[in-house]
């Protein structure tokens, strides 16, 4: 597929993205008479789209008929791209297990791919999740060198709720002073239900990893069947995917399981009366780390230093990420353990609301755990890029050498203004949008393709492109 026009190119990496984004792409053509078209990373998916009329790019069929190619150096690519090779492989390495020379081998063959399909194709705007493997990471690059505009998606903190960013990788609120801010009936029903119910937003796509790293959750029916439907993809179907390691994961699951289970002897509980600092761990192979804020990814080298910046007289509490749990290296958590008195592992079955409201303040890199203890008027010690930094509303630190004066500040601190916390809240309400990554309820893609929608509008990408009706699905 040679010298089309395509507005919109949603970028997918698995059979779950197409059954999403597949009726949206055809709104958008029907609706707005824009042309519309996938690039796929999931062979399965692309028979969905052959059935729905839906033109795409497959990079495994195109990589395929490469053979290899004569594919750009790696300085090449830094050179046009502005980032390094390490930058772009830094998730999937730590993520695959592979070596670092084949996966700038990847890199560099799928920057060759993007760019070659980019340049001989008219592409308006590439749409897709927010992610910090190879494939979306470079995928993001490419655009960008050739001036094309990308839109990545992401959960919000809200229930339901999503983020679109445009052409940058790290999410921010655009012009945060400069709009109106009111709390609306919906906002502070949201506020109360965190209150009460004492938990923030978990998107559905994610809630299969929000359990217990226990040995009855490794062999859940969840985990079977998500093991089956991709041993079936590939073995009896023959169809490549791009996070296609089973065996890497199978093993991965038992690695954690095993730990949990080890680390059932260090985990501790929080004591009466006694004063501390919570710094909740991310989930260690996240884009949030791996992508946004590398220089924080060895968490455990993070906590000594927190511990050493602590006022004497204060404890520091850690939790692993309910998402993550067994995912920490043994033997980096039991030095930390060993080497700094003041740290309490916690066990992960406590409820960050309840360590959060006992905390003298919360140090985080960019975690929602930070945003949380915002709502509840919570100091917070900020190290990394996140958008509710720099806001007037945290601690925000520039360098690991002023963590022990600022943590010093908020401790000493009184609680958030409720005006000004509200302020900052309903800013950041008015900056999410309707809907939720692939919940696929008619409602859900009601509300998620009008957001869309809207915010293409907004940000002038519709209306700067001649609307196409080349591929247009009746």
């Amino acid at each position: 597929m040679t010298g089309q026009r395509h507005n919109i190119l949603f970028a997918i990496m698995a059979v779950q993205e197409v059954e999403f984004f597949a009726p949206i792409a055809k709104r958008l053509m029907k609706e707005e008479g824009l042309s519309a078209a996938f690039l796929t990373f999931h062979e399965a998916g692309d028979d969905l789209l052959d059935k729905e009329g839906i033109p795409y790019f497959s990079l495994h069929k195109i990589k395929r008929s490469c053979n290899g190619g004569n594919y750009p150096a790696p300085e090449k690519i830094e050179k046009l791209t502005g980032v390094s090779m390490e930058h772009l492989i830094f998730h999937e390495m730590h993520m695959s297990g592979r070596n670092r020379e084949d996966l700038i081998s990847k890199a560099a063959g799928y920057y060759s791919i993007f760019n070659d399909i980019l340049k001989k194709n008219k592409t308006g705007c590439i749409v897709q999740e927010l992610g910090g493997f190879i494939a979306p990471l470079t995928l993001y690059y490419a655009a960008r060198t050739n001036n094309i505009d990308h839109v990545f998606i992401e959960p919000a903190m809200f229930r339901k709720r999503v983020i679109f960013t445009l052409n940058s990788l790290y999410a921010d609120m655009p012009d945060y002073r400069e709009k109106k801010a009111e709390v609306t009936e919906e906002l502070q029903q949201l506020i109360n239900e965190y209150t009460t119910q004492k938990t923030i937003v978990i998107p559905k796509k994610d809630r299969h990893f929000f359990r217990d790293m226990t040995f009855r959750r490794l062999f859940s029916s969840d985990n079977f069947r998500r093991l089956s439907r991709k041993l079936y993809h590939k073995y009896i179907l023959d169809r490549e995917e791009e996070y296609n390691w089973i065996s890497r994961y199978i093993s991965m699951h038992i690695v954690k399981a095993f730990r949990r289970k080890v680390l059932s002897l260090y985990y501790s509980h929080s004591a009466q009366g006694e004063r501390y600092v919570y710094y909740p761990f991310h989930v260690p192979l996240d884009v949030q780390l791996t992508a946004r804020c590398p220089e924080f990814f060895e968490q455990e080298n993070l906590v000594e230093k927190i511990a050493q910046a602590l006022p004497s007289d204060y404890k520091l509490y850690i939790k692993e990420h309910p998402a993550a749990i067994g995912g920490h290296s043994l033997g980096k958590l039991k030095h930390v353990l060993a080497a700094c008195r003041n740290v309490r592992l916690l066990h992960p079955g406590h409820n960050s609301y309840d360590i959060i409201r006992n905390a003298g303040c919360v140090i985080t890199v960019n975690s929602k755990v930070g945003f949380e203890s915002l709502i509840q008027g919570k100091p917070v010690v900020v190290l990394g890029k996140t958008f509710y930094r720099g806001k007037g509303i945290t601690f925000d630190v520039e360098n690991l050498t002023e963590l022990h004066q600022t943590i010093k500040k908020a401790l000493s601190s009184h609680k958030s203004e409720i005006s000004k916390r509200d302020i900052f809240l309903a800013r950041a309400f008015g900056w999410s949008y309707k809907g939720e990554l692939y919940e696929n309820s008619p409602a859900n893609v009601d509300n998620f393709y009008a957001s869309l929608r809207s915010f293409l509008q907004g940000s002038g990408i519709i209306h700067k492109q001649e609307p196409s009706l080349e591929n247009i699905t009746p």
